[in-house]
C-alpha cells in the first residue's frame, strides 16, 4: 500500500468548505468526486494526514480507479495538485483552491477540465442539466435491468465529465455492450476507454467501428473453431490488443490461431497471444515474414535434435563387464564324465 502526504492550509475545530467550491465547482461535478474532495478537506484538518488511494476507496466502497479518477478531475479543475516520485508513485496531494480561482477568474464561465477545447480530439460537451442526467441514468437502468448504485452512477457520469461523451454516445455505449450480453460496468468502462482512445466523439463513429470490429471478433472465433456465441470480455481484451495495439492483420491472427490448434488441439487465447508476442518482437508484419522465421526455427530444432541424439547414443550393454574366455571342449568332457 503506497501512502501519500496531504498538505494545505491548516484548520481546526471544523471542516471549512469555501463558497467558491459550493457555488462554482460542486454543482457541475460528479457527486462521488465531491465526496472524495470533501473527505480530503476533512482529513486535512484532522491528525490523519497520511493517506492512500486504497484507504479512500475503502471509506466510500469505491474502487481505486474511482478514487484516481476523482483526484485527476479535481487536479484538472486546479483544486489540488498531485505529487509523484521518480517511479511515478503518488507521494502527496496539495490542495490549491486559491490557484484554481486564479486560473478561472471569470466566475460566470463554465468550469471544464484543463485541456478540453474545441481543438482537442476529445472535445468537452455541454454540462448535463439535472433533468438530462436523470433521463440518461434512467435509460441506463432500463438497459442494465437494475437500479444503479452510487458507484455505478459515478462511472457513467465519468464518461461524460472526463471522457467528454455526449448523452447520446453514452446511451449507445450501454446499448451496444448489453447487446453483446455484457452488463458489467467494468466491461462497459473498458469499452468506453477504448472509444476515447480511438477518438470517437459521435454515435455514427462508434457504430461504424463497432461494426468493423464485431466482424473481426467473430472471424477470430471462427479461426479457433468457436461458433454460436459472442466473445467474452477477456477474449475481447486479447483481440483488441492484437488488432489495435499490435496492428496485426486478420491473416496473421488467423495463422496464430491455426498454429495454436495444431500445437495443443484446443482454442487458447493465452497460447495465441504468446505466438503473436514473439512475432511482434521479431518484426513480423505479414505472412511472408513467417517463412524466414519458420526456417530459422526448424534449423534450430534440427540442431537441437542432433545434439540430443549424440548424447543419447547407445553403448554396449556388457561394456562394464570383464570378458571371459572358456575352453568349450574341456567343459564338454567334464559334463560327459560327470
Amino acid at each position: 500500500m503506497t501512502h501519500f502526504q496531504l498538505h494545505g492550509p491548516a484548520h481546526t475545530g471544523h471542516t471549512p468548505v469555501s463558497d467558491i467550491f459550493l457555488d462554482e465547482y460542486m454543482p457541475a461535478a460528479n457527486g462521488e468526486y465531491v465526496k472524495v474532495y470533501l473527505y480530503l478537506l476533512r482529513c486535512l484538518k484532522s491528525d490523519m494526514q497520511e493517506l492512500s488511494i486504497s484507504l479512500i476507496a475503502d471509506k466510500f466502497d469505491h474502487t481505486e480507479s474511482d478514487v484516481q479518477r476523482a483526484l485527476k478531475y479535481w487536479e484538472k479543475m486546479h483544486l489540488l495538485k498531485l505529487e509523484y516520485d521518480e517511479s511515478k508513485a503518488l507521494t502527496g496531494i496539495c490542495l490549491t483552491e486559491n490557484e484554481a480561482k486564479a486560473a478561472n477568474p471569470e466566475t460566470d464561465a463554465p468550469l471544464v477540465p484543463e485541456g478540453s477545447s474545441e481543438s482537442s480530439p476529445f472535445t468537452s460537451v455541454s454540462p448535463l442539466s439535472q433533468d438530462e442526467a436523470k433521463q440518461l441514468l434512467f435509460i441506463c437502468e432500463q438497459y442494465l435491468g437494475k437500479t444503479l448504485s452510487s458507484t455505478e452512477v459515478s462511472r457513467i457520469m465519468y464518461f461524460h465529465d472526463t471522457l467528454g461523451f455526449s448523452a447520446d454516445l453514452i446511451e449507445y455505449l450501454v446499448e451496444y455492450c448489453v447487446s453483446k450480453q455484457h452488463k458489467s460496468l467494468r466491461y462497459i468502462e473498458s469499452v468506453a476507454l477504448g472509444w476515447h482512445k480511438s477518438g470517437y466523439t459521435t454515435v455514427s463513429q462508434a457504430k461504424q467501428q463497432t461494426s468493423t470490429y464485431s466482424k473481426a471478433y467473430f472471424s477470430i472465433l471462427k479461426a479457433f473453431g468457436i461458433s454460436g456465441r459472442n466473445p467474452v470480455e477477456g477474449e475481447i481484451v486479447y483481440m483488441n490488443k492484437w488488432m489495435k495495439e499490435w496492428g496485426f492483420s486478420q491473416e496473421l491472427i488467423a495463422e496464430a490461431c491455426s498454429r495454436t490448434m495444431t500445437a495443443i488441439h484446443q482454442p487458447s487465447f493465452e497460447y495465441a497471444d504468446r505466438i503473436l508476442g514473439r512475432w511482434k518482437e521479431r518484426g513480423v508484419v505479414r505472412l511472408s515474414d513467417l517463412e524466414a522465421l519458420d526456417q530459422q526455427h526448424q534449423a534450430a530444432k534440427n540442431h537441437s535434435e542432433e545434439v540430443q541424439a549424440k548424447k543419447a547414443a547407445p553403448s554396449s550393454r556388457f561394456h562394464n563387464f570383464r570378458e571371459r574366455s572358456y575352453n568349450f571342449q574341456e567343459l564338454e568332457k567334464q559334463l560327459i564324465n560327470h
